[in-house]
């Protein structure tokens, strides 16, 4: 005997069908997919070791500061114009050298390891570069600055940097550390520096060396220019703080160089296709290069140095 089937019973049995079907299938979904890791998580691993890899590379050998004082460079490049170029900088110090150099390559490095998948980058940076670098002995008192352009190094200065401080006793506090005022007339402007003695060794930034301590601040009488303190950075095992001269310098006369710089500030990308830098070195560094909105990009006639 047959019996007649509702169209309704048919329904809700097929409904029932493909309820388990896709339960069934979302559980062995979810299975493959604790199985295979995430893709972006992967990337960004892949990314954060091959940073450390190139770091490591390139560091081999070098020296390892034992702390870094970041500054905020503050400059009224161009008075006319009312133009203020800021930059993150750095000077990394160990007991027989410092290094000062943009903070932007360190600074990146460390937030996209510990920020993997970010997008942007640090905010807190004042996203300029310039490949400029100072090293300085205070023991003979030699300052060697450095520029680097993309992969090629020139060598700008090799000499003793002597300057005549004058120490005063006035004192005050910068963050948590008693600083010292000192006085300084050079290059048509007076400046001011304060110096800490709580801090290990002695460092400060640029030129601006030679003090017994760690100079927490730089200002000229006008405030044109000045470096200001913004804390400390300390070496952590991903991301140690290296302080490393060049092993060899491109050959270029002041004037030759003064004329790639500028092709190079200008227009990154017709550097790298004019020179063939790119092509002649297989190797590149962990910084990232954005010169073009740096300091030697700008149009200045409020000079430093007057």
């Amino acid at each position: 005997m047959f019996h007649r089937l509702i169209p309704g019973t048919i329904m809700k049995k097929e409904l029932l069908a493909t309820a388990v079907a896709l339960m069934l299938g979302l559980g062995v979904n979810a299975q493959e997919q604790k199985k295979q890791p995430d893709a972006g998580a992967q990337q960004a691993n892949e990314m954060v070791n091959k940073m450390k890899e190139e770091a490591a590379a390139y560091y081999a050998g070098a020296d390892t500061a034992d702390y870094g004082v970041r500054y905020r460079l503050r400059y009224l490049c161009n008075k006319k114009k009312n133009i203020r170029f800021e930059e993150d900088r750095v000077v990394l110090i160990s007991p027989d050298v410092t290094l000062d150099m943009s903070y932007q390559g360190i600074g990146e490095t460390r937030w996209r390891m510990a920020n993997p998948k970010g997008q942007g980058g640090d905010r807190s940076l004042a996203y300029h570069l310039t490949p400029n670098f100072y090293f300085y002995y205070p023991s003979s008192g030699r300052m060697v600055r450095t520029y680097r352009i993309i992969t090629e190094e020139f060598l700008l200065d090799d000499a003793r940097c002597e300057n005549n401080w004058k120490i005063t006793d006035e004192e005050k506090k910068i963050g948590e550390y008693n600083c010292r005022k000192a006085t300084l007339d050079r290059g048509g402007r007076r400046w001011t520096a304060w110096f800490t003695t709580d801090l290990p060794h002695r460092g400060a930034p640029q030129t601006f060396t030679g003090l017994p301590g760690v100079v927490l601040e730089v200002a000229d009488a006008d405030r044109e220019v000045c470096w200001m303190f913004n804390g400390l950075v300390n070496s952590i095992p991903d991301s140690k703080l290296y302080i490393k001269m060049p092993e060899k310098f491109v050959q270029a006369t002041p004037e030759e160089f003064r004329k790639i710089l500028r092709v190079f500030s200008l227009s990154d990308n017709s550097y790298v296709q004019q020179s063939g830098v790119m092509s002649k070195n297989s190797s590149h560094y962990p910084e990232k290069y954005t010169p073009s909105t740096g300091i030697d990009a700008c149009e200045i006639d409020n000079p430093i140095e007057r």
